[in-house]
């Protein structure tokens, strides 16, 4: 600091008053204030006052900064041991940013290396894309004829940017591809600067997107952040950790594809050869590293919760236009802030039309990890799901603004099922993106599922044929495709190989329910011992839709088709599963202790086991063991009571989230409170079911369909009004089926993750409801309750 120094030729000061409006607005300062930017740089433009403004242009020419202060301080007539004082932090932070550096080092402006037409290597540019002061990027064309983006280091970088490049180009070559750019080639030009060459991608940095897409299109952005956390989670589940997370390092095509860029920080988690310095973005950084940032501690390696609160924090500045704090621009109290202050909800951002977003976003900014989401996946399809409920919610008022009764709409969607039904070969094709296309919950198999129950409400032997036509089809399927696909998270590590809901054994079930409905001994058999042998792998996962507990369900609803005679093979089988459910239990602390069984809910969690081994007992006549009732006991005592209902958290974790679906929610506890009362008798259980019931009609829904949505909301009225005879359950129950098929019909070709021909995820499912509804008695949730 003895010597002289000097502002680099590009580094500009300008009133604030003469920037852009659009600029002005990214910076929080008064009209009398200043903007200290350097082009090209890594440092991002600074607000300064006036009195600032007024020293630093002292140094346009090489001077000591003992001289600078002096002839600023006769200038303004003051003390120079006060200027002193006062200017020291500033020109401190100037000289680590470079900002001022000594006369010749890297004070001349940054500009690019190579014009176009310059010949790189092998590779042609095409223009200049950016300068940096230690890396350049271009974009240039191969001798193929590929266009393509070279980046390589400055000389005023030289070491650290080729150590930089080498390993950036290691991570993408790991990566291989989307979500990162794919990489093309990596190496040393003659000059010995190092270089990669990737994949060409046009796209906007995602703040620009953002503004591209507009306010009025709140959808379209969200629609944006799911495929960033998308993105991220891709990145994580490769074991890579970007470690650079801020809007310029993620870049949206026109289509909203999206790939993550600039990876010369990142780390791989089972790799120990490299452990990059952190670096990146302040407003992104996450609490523990500003703490420990705070405290002194140099290395604090990037992980993949650390990251999940960055681009969470990304993610949030992306929705609400600002980030999640007002930041201040000491660096030691914005650290603070970043560890300990809560972030401002979204209301306060003028953002509430992204409140069904917000508990999601607010769960992944949590100052403890452990209160995060366990992955970036899980935080992937938790917004996915909330935003799924935000376009659900648009559609629904769009339907109920259209002039329409409630019987048009669901005559049109029970229709619209019909005609696929009546067309065995009917593709089944969708927009968006490949699901199984013969598994029970998404397939053929699931249609045959309905057209069979269809026919059994309206005692139509037409139809009847047609299930069982369609059962056929679903038998001859076969390959990953028919069951699995990695799309959309439907993978045998993700669903399993045994389950009825995602496997063959779905499709001998349901071969083995129509046979019975046409009196088919020779066929039924077949199917039952066809789904004895699929089913007999062991599964690890318990659940009712995943795990042994739903191969357990399977056999409950056949046991119970088969009438009086119960076939030893099934209740042998069903025996042994039950006793390791069973085992399972006793080995668990309380529910709400124990992390094996994290989940509450039917489909995932507790209620589905108990209401599996209930629904066995029952059929099979026996009385529940006591340790059921016991658990019923600790499930009950995890309510949450409202004025007129009651609700589960989704899981036994920190931070309370309830949902109304089938699923994880409060219409799947109806089913199981309604059960447990059949049972017990124990009029506490019919309370709780009638209070489940009033919650999950209250709520808004996940969707339309049966798993998440209205459809399986109105199944849970249906049950406590066949359980009781109670008028109001039925009415509910006529509401919800009207809100599923309007909303349904309001989906047809609106959204690209919209499901059709699934049963429990789309129309098919709803076409059952809108058909059993009229004849309510008849009514069951499919593949689900007792059947009549």
């Amino acid at each position: 600091m003895q010597g002289p120094v000097v502002l680099p030729d590009d580094v500009q000061i300008v009133p604030l008053t003469e920037l852009p409006a659009a600029v002005r607005a990214q910076l929080d300062g008064e009209d009398g204030d200043f903007a200290l930017t350097r082009p090209h740089s890594r440092t991002p433009s600074k607000v300064i006052d006036a009195n600032a403004a007024a020293l630093l242009e002292q140094f346009r020419d090489p001077r000591t900064i003992v001289d600078a202060i002096l002839a600023y301080s006769k200038s303004v007539k003051a003390r120079p041991s006060d200027v002193l004082e006062e200017a020291y932090p500033l020109i401190e932070s100037c000289l680590v940013a470079r900002l001022l550096v000594e006369p010749g080092t890297a004070s001349e402006k940054i500009q690019p290396s190579f014009a176009p037409g310059d010949r790189v290597g092998r590779h042609i540019v095409e223009r200049p894309v950016q300068a940096l002061i230690d890396s350049e990027v271009y974009q240039v064309r191969t001798p193929e004829g590929r266009l393509a983006a070279l980046k390589i280091a400055t000389r005023n970088a030289l070491d650290e940017m080729n150590k930089l490049l080498a390993a950036e180009s290691d991570v993408l070559r790991r990566i291989g591809g989307a979500p990162a750019p794919e990489l093309i080639e990596s190496g040393q030009l003659e000059d010995g600067r190092a270089y990669i060459l990737v994949e060409w991608f046009e796209g906007e940095d995602a703040h620009t997107a953002v503004r591209r897409i507009g306010p009025g299109a709140p959808e379209s952005v969200a629609e944006l952040c799911a495929e960033i956390l998308e993105a991220y989670a891709k990145l994580h589940e490769r074991g890579v950790i970007h470690a650079d997370v801020h809007p310029r390092n993620v870049l949206v095509s026109e289509s909203g594809e999206v790939r993550i860029i600039d990876f010369g920080i990142a780390r791989t988690v089972d790799s120990e050869a490299r452990r990059a310095p952190r670096a990146g973005v302040p407003f992104f950084f996450e609490p523990e590293y500003a703490q420990a940032a705070r405290a002194g501690v140099r290395q604090q390696e990037a992980t993949f919760a650390g990251e999940q609160y960055g681009v969470a924090a990304l993610v949030y500045s992306l929705l609400c236009g600002q980030y999640y704090l007002d930041f201040s621009f000491d660096k030691q109290e914005m650290l603070r802030q970043i560890a300990e202050d809560a972030p401002l909800p979204f209301a306060q951002r003028g953002a509430a039309s992204f409140e069904s977003l917000e508990p999601v976003v607010l769960r992944a900014l949590r100052k403890d990890p452990a209160e995060r989401f366990d992955t970036t996946r899980q935080l992937s399809h938790a917004f996915r799901h909330s935003l799924a409920n935000m376009q659900t919610v648009t559609l629904l008022e769009e339907a109920i603004s259209t002039p329409a009764t409630r019987d048009d709409e669901s005559q049109k969607l029970l229709d619209r099922v019909l005609a696929i039904i009546a067309d065995s070969r009917h593709q089944l094709a969708y927009e968006g993106p490949p699901s199984p296309t013969t598994s029970l919950t998404y397939g053929s198999a699931g249609v045959a599922y309905a057209a069979y129950r269809i026919a059994c409400v309206r005692e139509d032997g037409r139809l009847l044929a047609l299930a069982d036509a369609w059962a056929e089809r679903a038998a001859l399927e076969s390959g990953e495709r028919a069951f699995f696909s990695p799309e959309i998270q439907i993978t045998p590590e993700t669903v399993g190989r045994v389950s009825p809901f995602h496997s063959p054994s779905g499709v001998a079930a349901v071969q083995a329910l129509i046979a019975n409905a046409r009196a088919d001994a020779f066929h039924l058999d077949a199917a039952v011992n066809r789904y004895l042998h699929v089913t007999s792998e062991d599964a690890e996962n318990p659940d009712l839709t995943l795990g042994q507990a739903s191969v357990l369900h399977g056999l409950t609803l056949l046991l119970e088709s088969c009438g009086p005679e119960k076939p030893p093979t099934l209740v042998d089988r069903g025996n042994q599963i039950c006793r390791r459910i069973q085992d399972l239990m006793e080995s668990e602390p309380a529910i709400g202790e124990g992390d094996t069984i994290a989940y509450l809910g039917i489909a995932h969690g507790w209620a589905g086991l108990l209401y599996a081994l209930l629904r066995w007992n029952q059929v099979l006549g026996e009385q529940a063991s006591p340790a059921t009732e016991r658990r019923l006991r600790q499930l009950a005592e995890c309510a949450h009571f409202t004025r007129r209902g009651a609700r589960w958290p989704v899981q036994s974790r920190p931070g309370f989230v309830s949902l109304a679906g089938w699923c994880n929610g409060s219409a799947g506890f109806v089913h199981l409170w309604t059960l447990a009362h059949g049972v017990y008798r124990d009029a506490s259980y019919l309370d709780l079911a009638e209070r489940a019931a009033m919650d999950a009609f209250e709520q808004t829904g996940g969707g339309h369909a049966l798993c998440c949505g209205f459809a399986g909301q109105a199944y849970a009225q249906l049950s406590l009004y066949n359980h009781t005879q109670e008028q109001r359950w039925l009415e509910q129950a006529r509401a919800l089926t009207a809100k599923a098929c309007a909303l349904g019909n309001a989906m047809l070709g609106q959204r690209n993750d919209y499901l059709p021909h699934s049963l429990y995820k789309g129309d098919v499912g709803v076409a059952v409801l809108a058909a059993e509804i009229e004849r309510p008695e008849a009514a069951s949730m499919p593949f689900f309750a007792s059947e009549p």
